[in-house]
């Protein structure tokens, strides 16, 4: 049996609203999710699995009837469904009642539901989330009924608030494999009998590394599973180690080399250390414009030579300043900054030799 697997889709979010790129996300996801959709019509899994949160909010009817639409162009791919903790059936959602084409099975029951398509000898089991949260635990210690058949279980959560789970104590209850979400980071266990799918595209600046779908494999003897970057746009972090003897332009240059070799449709968490000239400031703002840059860190230090300074400002304030910080080996960062700043400012204000 071949299949897909996804999850925490979030069709309808909108991240980083107040960022310039922001104004694409909500698209982007769809598209992403349509891209998704093109892969399930040329390879023709035989199930495509969703593990709840396919919509970030209460499914519009509008939006049921696009995405209903993409699932009927895939058939004969047989599509399993849970609702999630962020699109739950509650009372006046339109996933009640909802009338979904011939090959889309929605696990629409608060209780364990299964499917048995005995053509192709698989059985999938879950349930849907009918409140936000759910904090009994109600994977644990269920059993699939046919042990002949290639047994699936759906599920969704995995944390205090939203099903405790017990992984190892699930993966011995004779599933041959368990296709989870709720959780953002893509996770294999071990033989990959265990899997959180992860978000499809990065919903939120925490959600940092590749994010993707889960292919796979299984027979009653072996099973292939792997994760399939996807994401159109992946937050990462990017630190650039500068030394004293740069200038700023030249910092610049290497930040957008860096961004335009890590990729420019991604965002990205700068963190700047090492020495830096005691004249060089990073412009922040600057930094900004160089690309998809959610936040800058400037941990660099300016490059004194305090010994130096101290000998040639003993009498003035200068000297009489650093001899306050005479153990500059074990400063605080606050210390380290009072030092730096105060001594610049000192200089500044006073014309002494540096």
């Amino acid at each position: 049996m071949r299949f897909i697997h996804t999850g925490d889709v979030h069709l309808g979010i909108s991240p980083d609203r107040n960022m310039p790129w922001g104004k694409d996300r909500e698209k982007e996801i769809w598209d992403t999710f349509k891209r998704l959709i093109e892969v399930c019509r040329a390879k023709r899994p035989d199930m495509l699995f969703i593990a709840g949160d396919l919509f970030n909010r209460q499914p519009k009817l509008r939006e049921l009837k696009e995405v209903n639409y993409l699932f009927e162009s895939i058939i004969p791919t047989r599509v399993i469904i849970i609702a999630g903790n962020h699109d739950p059936i509650n009372k006046g959602s339109h996933y009640a009642d909802y009338e979904w084409a011939g090959n889309v099975y929605f696990l629409s029951s608060s209780e364990m539901q299964g499917y048995s398509f005995d053509d192709i000898g698989v059985d999938v089991y879950g349930f849907s989330y009918h409140d936000k949260m759910i904090k009994e635990n109600k994977y644990d210690n269920f059993k699939p009924r046919n042990k002949e058949h290639i047994n699936i279980l759906l599920a969704h959560g995995g944390d205090e608030n939203h099903i405790p789970m017990n992984i190892n104590l699930m993966l011995l209850n004779g599933f041959e494999y368990i296709a989870a979400g709720h959780i953002h980071v893509p996770y294999l266990h071990k033989n990959a009998g265990f899997a959180y799918c992860g978000s499809l595209e990065p919903t939120d600046k925490n959600d940092k590394g590749v994010r993707g779908y889960i292919e796979g494999e299984i027979t009653k003897e072996e099973r292939m599973i792997s994760l399939v970057p996807f994401a159109y746009r992946y937050y990462l972090d990017l630190e650039v180690l500068i030394s004293s003897n740069m200038s700023k332009l030249e910092v610049m240059d290497i930040i957008k080399g860096k961004i335009a070799e890590s990729g420019e449709n991604n965002i990205y968490h700068i963190t700047i250390k090492g020495f830096r000239d005691p004249d060089v400031e990073f412009d922040k703002t600057e930094i900004s414009l160089l690309g998809n840059v959610s936040s800058i860190v400037d941990e660099t230090e300016p490059d004194y030579d305090f010994e130096s300074l101290y000998e040639n400002n003993k009498d003035n304030m200068v000297g009489l300043y650093i001899e306050k910080f005479k153990d500059r080996t074990s400063l605080s960062s606050v210390e380290k900054n009072a030092l730096y700043y105060g001594t610049k400012a000192l200089l500044d204000a006073s014309g002494s030799q540096q």
